[in-house]
């Protein structure tokens, strides 16, 4: 009965068990192993020595002996439950074994005797004080820096305890915490943190706690804390990694990670204060040991210093038979590099890697040259081996196993094309350190200035490449500790809810310590003052600079412009960034040097005939001052598609040079064929402008002889004009050819043309103008920026006046990359240059654009009709002739010219598409003009059949019928005032078309047209087409004059505003609102010679008539537009392929069903637009589909199948 009793007992009690295990067996029950045994000269081990039982849960970690178990050490998470009450081994034995056991690391340890002290006090408190059954046996906190011997000496005391029985195993588990420095590298963690927990291991340790992001810190606090944690998911463990398990039905799922009693040791280079600043007094009030590290006096370094070399000389006995010896100035030149190393692991390094390997190499390759004798000594700083009669320089050895030495990297450096200022600022900061140094030797105090930097320039000018040599040259010269370098953009700091940017940006940080942080386009971190995300990583990132001053270099980068604004962000960005480095662009000559680096590079060379012309392409492709010139990166582009174009070369050149890269292979400009005098032909009438090319271009050619002559003379002038004139005179025109001509005379790099007006350069609030103004003018380097109307910056403007000086300044600081044209009224133009003193002396040339004649308008005419694709018989020309002297007698010096012109010939152009349209007419016939489409005869108005004009619309059957009525009206009320009865002459024709894009709104509004003009109604059978943009100016004043220009040119006709809406969407002070106020008044005073159909969207045209009550009352008939149905979009489809004579099959008509109804259910579907759009795809999947087949029948020409059918 006692002893059922008793087994009870002990099933219920495990403590009882444990105990009875300790009588029987001592604290440990496992037999100890025999240690190896011990050097007593033995100097503390690198985590990264074979020597040190450290298993790294970062690298493959193998485990000692035979498995005895099927299970691997990680498959079962069984807690080790060990009670306080385990503990009865006496105290003074503890303390006894404990003090053996510091004095064993006291005599392989040089100095930290204070160190070994705390150290063994911390790994002895479980066994005094008790430990908790769920919790860390203890936590211990080791400050010191890298290299004092902490990792090693934890090693060596797990050895010691395990074979004092005081734990199981002497390996320790090290897990690096800066490995996991992104969100989805947490996973990573947890798994590598789980096999450490339960693995044969008693000791986990942890490195670079500093650097581990804030998740990570969160789960080793409550580890800590509390003993366990609880995953955020139930998980299994498979192939040694935890994997989500929600929903798996296993009974060997886990959703808490235990301590399992094993020590938990931090090792930190931070400060106590630091630390607890990092992860809160909650977290470090749970540590149980604070443990601290000795500084090494000059003594103790020698010391060190010296027994490494002792070291040396055993291994290369062992290793290398060879029998060592060393001068006294070799152990003091290792022991002087201790503080720019890692420190005893360091200099271990050093002996490892400049002696013993370069000597083991010498052995290899010549032993004639050593014997078993062999004496180090030190000359001119380094290391040099004599044997017999030889004198080994030891470097030359290496074997391209050292690392970057300060030489290598200086080298790569000076590699390195162009950007002269910025290697020279790189190199200065090693003299700076070496003065410092000599500055401390003799007793003065060492000033350490920020290493923080800006690097500003455009793309491609080798930011990026720099920055990785700032890094490694930083490490070289021992200020940094790793030399790697971290690059990230706003994206890698920027959060998108509030307290994620914070954590983000500080995680970046400590990722980044011990090498440089290299932000890109930093200046987008800060987009505006109510960028409150991007404000907070710059705040933060001034914290950590602060926080990490000694142990990060942070390097920002953009452009130029967008720096100094964004240093201007944060009171305490500039002060902390002192160095700013410039990249300035490279010069053509560098960029010629840099693609024969980069050919060679990629296995090619380039040709010396492509020397010039390679320099002439750089040569345009850099501007100044314009930030997508290109520079590395172009070069890049350019070997790049030439080798592409090389390679078709060579598929039909065979015996052609597989790695050279000739002339033709590159898209290199041919200007040699251009005709300026074929060029200026196609401009009508202006001699004056004509002239003023002739000139610049003889002076190019008495430049180029100049040149060939060896002579150097400065006869650049400013090209800068004032095109002054009336509306359609040319302006916009000539200024476009110019840009080209220019371009192609050499006068302009680029040639690109930037059209704006006076409000596209003005912003709407102090400080936005000169950026706007600076944007555009930038946008148009290299080639001509044409200001039109560019009176109204001086129109009752302050900020007018604003975009004129900059554009001043900017015009004097980029003179030679670009052309500046002012246009406007004669009148306006003289005003505006009186404006700014500076102006007039900076546009030399005032060109007049005379209104044109007659004839010279009959010539522009012509001239659009054949460019356009149209041809006229004789019978037309003169017909078209007699047309224009009636417009030309008629029109206004502001509605004249060549607007007036072009527009006319719109008129044409769609009489002539409705003639089409209703009448069978030949394939030859189709773009040919008759008189009839220039000046239609009454026969052709009585002939008019509006249900012909009808049908050519499919659907829509309900505005068809709205228009059928409106004709039956028109008619009837002719007919009464023919025969003399009463008719109401007051009733408005001014509607509203509402409804989506491609509904037929604008098609419908060209046959109202028709049909007012073929009743008399109107007087010319036009329809002026506009939208906000053709009423509204950017300047007051201006939109009346815009406004009334546009509703002149409509008159007798149809004035047709799309998206009318628009001109009520910019609030109460919006000039839009005085285009409508000058409609309203016209309409009214013109009722009998302008019908005004304004068109948009449903929804935003009730809203337009609803704050504009004026407007409603004006337009009493609103048509809807409906969206088209599905037979509908089909009828109009067949119409397109039919109208041009293609043939769908029936798989091609199921796609386009299978198309539009798919497509149609998206809001921003375009009906009829969309149809087209499909249309015109299909015609290019077509030509795709056929372009490899040489025997094509009409059959296949013709036929459009449902491979070419796909949605747009």
């Amino acid at each position: 009965m006692k002893k059922k009793v008793v087994g009870l007992l002990k099933f219920l009690l495990p403590e009882w068990q444990i105990y009875d295990d300790y009588q029987n067996h001592g604290f440990i029950s496992k037999k100890s192993r025999k240690r190896t045994s011990n050097n007593q000269n033995r100097i503390p081990h690198s985590s990264g020595s074979s020597h040190s039982p450290i298993a790294s849960v970062n690298q493959p970690m193998g485990n000692s002996g035979s498995q005895r178990n099927s299970r691997t050490p990680y498959e079962t998470p069984i807690r080790n439950e060990v009670s306080k009450k385990t503990n009865r081994i006496p105290k003074e034995n503890i303390d006894a074994i404990f003090q053996h056991i510091n004095e064993l690391l006291d005599n392989e340890w040089i100095g930290q005797r204070s160190y070994l002290e705390q150290l063994s006090i911390a790994f002895k408190r479980p066994f005094v004080t008790g430990m908790h059954p769920v919790k860390p046996k203890n936590s211990i906190f080791i400050f010191g820096h890298q290299g004092a011997g902490r990792k090693s000496s934890v090693t060596r005391m797990a050895g010691f305890l395990k074979e004092k029985k005081f734990i199981h195993y002497e390996t320790v588990s090290r897990i690096d915490l800066a490995s996991y420095t992104t969100a989805t590298e947490y996973q990573l963690f947890l798994s590598d943190l789980y096999k450490s927990l339960y693995a044969k291991s008693d000791i986990v340790l942890f490195e670079n706690i500093e650097k581990a992001p804030s998740n990570v810190v969160n789960t080793i606090a409550q580890l800590t804390k509390n003993g366990t944690y609880t995953l955020s998911a139930r998980y299994t463990q498979q192939e040694n990694r935890l994997m989500d398990a929600t929903g798996v039905l296993d009974q060997q799922t886990i959703s808490e990670i235990h301590a399992n009693q094993k020590y938990f040791v931090f090792l930190s280079e931070r400060k106590e204060k630091d630390v607890y600043h990092m992860f809160g007094s909650d977290f470090m009030d749970a540590i149980g040991d604070l443990v601290y590290t000795d500084p090494f006096t000059e003594e103790e370094i020698q010391q060190i210093a010296t027994r490494i070399l002792e070291n040396l000389k055993a291994k290369c006995a062992t290793d290398l038979s060879i029998t060592l010896s060393y001068n006294p100035e070799v152990s003091l030149f290792l022991a002087k590099q201790f503080k720019t190393v890692n420190g005893i692991s360091g200099l271990n390094e050093i002996a490892e890697q400049q002696m013993y390997h370069p000597l083991s190499e010498a052995r290899l390759k010549s032993p004639e040259k050593l014997n078993e004798y062999v004496h180090i000594k030190i000359e001119s700083e380094k290391y040099v081996a004599i044997s017999k009669t030889e004198s080994l320089l030891l470097e030359d050895y290496l074997r391209g196993m050292k690392e970057s030495s300060i030489e290598d990297i200086k080298k790569e450096l000076e590699q390195i094309v162009g950007i002269k200022s910025v290697k020279d600022y790189i190199l200065k900061i090693e003299d700076n350190l070496k003065v410092q140094q000599l500055r401390e030797s003799k007793g003065f105090s060492k000033t350490n200035i920020s290493m923080h930097m800006v690097f500003t320039g455009n793309p491609g000018t080798g930011k990026t490449t720099i920055a990785r040599i700032v890094a490694k040259y930083l490490k070289a010269i021992g200020v940094l500790s790793t030399g790697q370098l971290r690059e990230v953009t706003r994206a890698d700091l920027v959060g998108e809810y509030v307290g994620q940017t914070a954590r983000l940006t500080n995680d970046v940080i400590k990722s980044a310590l011990g090498g440089v942080l290299f932000i890109d386009e930093a200046y987008t971190l800060s987009r505006n003052d109510h960028d409150t995300f991007g404000i907070e990583a710059i705040d933060t990132l001034v914290k950590g600079m602060e926080d990490y001053r000694d142990e990060l270099v942070v390097i920002l980068a953009g452009y130029s412009e967008e720096m100094k604004q964004f240093l201007n962000t944060n009171p305490g960005l500039r002060s902390r960034f002192p160095n700013i480095v410039h990249f300035e662009d490279y010069t053509p000559e560098e960029m010629w040097e840099i693609s024969r680096i980069i050919s060679k590079q990629k296995g090619y060379r380039i040709t010396d005939s492509c020397q010039d012309a390679m320099l002439k392409l750089f040569e345009k492709s850099q501007i100044k001052g314009k930030n997508d010139s290109g520079n590395g990166r172009l070069v890049r582009n350019v070997i790049e598609a030439a080798i592409l174009k090389q390679s078709s070369r060579l598929v039909h050149e065979i015996n052609a040079p597989m790695d050279e890269l000739a002339f033709e292979d590159f898209e290199f400009e041919d200007n040699s064929k251009f005709d300026l005098e074929t060029k200026l032909s196609q401009v009508v009438g202006l001699e004056n402008v004509k002239q003023l090319i002739r000139t610049q271009q003889n002076l190019l050619i008495a430049e180029k002889k100049r040149r060939e002559a060896g002579l150097k003379v400065d006869a650049t002038q400013s090209l800068h004009m004032i095109f002054s004139g009336n509306p359609g005179t040319g302006k916009t025109t000539v200024a476009r050819i110019m840009a080209s001509m220019f371009k192609e005379m050499g006068l302009l790099k680029s040639g690109n043309f930037v059209e704006v007006d006076s409000g596209g350069l003005t912003g709407e609030h102090v400080g936005q103008t000169a950026k706007k103004t600076e944007e555009i003018f930038r946008s148009a380097l290299g080639g001509v920026l044409f200001i039109d109307e560019a009176y109204g910056l001086t129109s009752n403007s302050s900020y007018g006046q604003e975009a004129v000086n900059t554009l001043v300044k900017l015009m004097e600081d980029h003179r030679e990359d670009i052309v500046v044209i002012l246009a406007g009224y004669n009148k306006e133009m003289k005003e505006f240059l009186k404006s700014n003193s500076g102006l007039e002396s900076r546009f030399p040339l005032n060109v007049s654009f005379p209104d044109y004649t007659e004839n010279e308008l009959f010539e522009i005419a012509k001239i659009i009709i054949s460019s356009k694709g149209f041809f006229m018989t004789q019978e037309s020309e003169s017909v078209l002739q007699e047309q224009i002297a009636i417009l030309h007698k008629q029109s206004s010096s502001h509605s004249g010219n060549g607007r007036m012109v072009r527009n006319y010939l719109e008129e044409i152009t769609r009489n002539q598409s409705l003639r089409i349209a209703m009448n069978d007419v030949p394939v030859e016939e189709m773009n040919r003009i008759l008189p009839q489409d220039i000046k239609p005869t009454e026969s052709v108005l009585k002939n008019f059949d509006l249900e012909t004009a009808l049908a050519s619309i499919a659907g829509l059957e309900e505005v068809k019928n709205h228009v059928r009525s409106l004709h039956a009206l028109l008619r009837i009320q002719a007919k009464r005032k023919k025969l003399g009865l009463p008719v109401d002459e007051n009733k408005t024709l001014h509607m509203i078309f509402t409804g989506n894009p491609g509904t037929g709104k604008t098609m419908m509004a060209r046959i109202i047209a028709n049909v007012l003009y073929s009743l008399g109604i109107i007087k010319a059978n036009k329809l002026v087409e506009t939208d906000r943009s053709g009423l509204v100016a950017g300047f007051v004043g201006q939109t009346s004059i815009k406004t009334r220009e546009v509703i002149e040119e409509a008159m007798d006709g149809v004035l047709f505003i799309d998206e009318a809406y628009a001109l009520a969407q910019g609030g109460a002070n919006d000039f839009g609102k005085e285009a409508i106020d000058t409609l309203v008044k016209m309409m009214d005073d013109h009722r009998d010679r302008l019908v005004v159909i304004l068109a948009g969207y449903t929804e935003d045209m009730e809203h337009f008539l609803s704050v504009n009550s004026g407007l409603k009352s004006r337009f009493p008939t609103i048509i809807e537009f409906p969206n088209y149905e599905l037979v509908e979009l089909m009828e109009i489809a067949r119409k397109f392929y039919y109208d041009h004579g293609f043939k769908l099959t029936l798989g091609a008509e199921a796609k386009l069903e299978e198309v539009f109804m798919e497509s149609s259910t998206n809001n921003n579907f375009g009906n009829g637009r969309y149809v087209r759009n499909v249309y015109e795809k299909s015609l290019n999947l077509q030509a795709s589909r056929l372009s490899n087949n040489e025997q094509l029948t009409e059959a296949d020409l013709t036929e459009i199948t449902a491979e070419d059918i796909e949605r747009v």
